[in-house]
């Protein structure tokens, strides 16, 4: 039951992350939608498949793909915005 919330939460981020690309037009907003939602929606359904499972080897496996992730897409998503900011992307005012 705990673990199906969380994936549901997690997929209700992933979900609200995707619109949030699409509706921004100016890549600042958009690595702003999907890096917040990113971490928060995979996250939580990493934590649900860990919760749903019990207690195995998969969850050590579990375990480390989510720190991989909290430790990579923040990294990611820094390079995209300075390889913007270097190519001088502007940052819009306007939604779709």
């Amino acid at each position: 039951m705990i673990s199906d919330v969380l994936i549901g939460l997690g997929l209700l981020f992933v979900v609200i992350g995707t619109i949030g690309i699409l509706r921004f037009r100016d890549v600042y907003s958009r690595l702003q939608a999907s890096g917040v939602s990113d971490n928060a929606g995979l996250g939580l359904i990493l934590i649900g498949l860990i919760v749903r499972n019990g207690l195995s080897s998969d969850d050590l496996k579990l375990g480390l793909l989510l720190l991989l992730l909290l430790l990579t897409n923040p990294v990611i998503t820094h390079s995209i915005a300075k390889s913007a900011f270097v190519r001088r992307h502007g940052a819009g005012d306007d939604v779709r």
